[in-house]
């Protein structure tokens, strides 16, 4: 096992997301906090010194990380909230930082784009 120079982010959705999911088209049956916020997407991080660095990365890439929220959602930009500040981010999703990752293969981390 080793560990690697990353620490991770969970973006956790808040109520304000919870009801924009909800208010979708097809949105069949309605979603809670509870259902939602147990496999979240989880981004990797430099390895920083703590969360306030973490948050000012964060506030760096939150738009590419809005986008990648919403679209795995609803993929029509019509539907998004039209303004999407890092205000509004931090209003529709809770970041939960974590320092330690380990590895626990031998296998090499295979990326693709997103």
């Amino acid at each position: 096992m080793h560990s690697i120079n990353r620490q991770i982010a969970v973006i956790k959705p808040k109520k304000p997301c919870i009801d924009w999911i909800n208010s979708l088209p097809e949105s069949d049956e309605p979603y809670d906090d509870e259902s939602l916020q147990k496999d979240c997407t989880v981004f990797l991080l430099p390895h920083l010194d703590d969360d306030e660095e973490s948050l000012k990365y964060i506030e760096s890439i939150y738009s590419k990380i809005f986008k990648i929220e919403l679209d795995s959602w609803y993929t029509d930009p019509a539907f998004w909230p039209k303004n999407r500040t890092f205000s509004l981010f931090m209003k529709w999703f809770e970041i939960e930082f974590h320092s330690e990752v380990l590895d626990t293969l031998e296998a090499r981390i295979v990326k693709k784009e997103y």
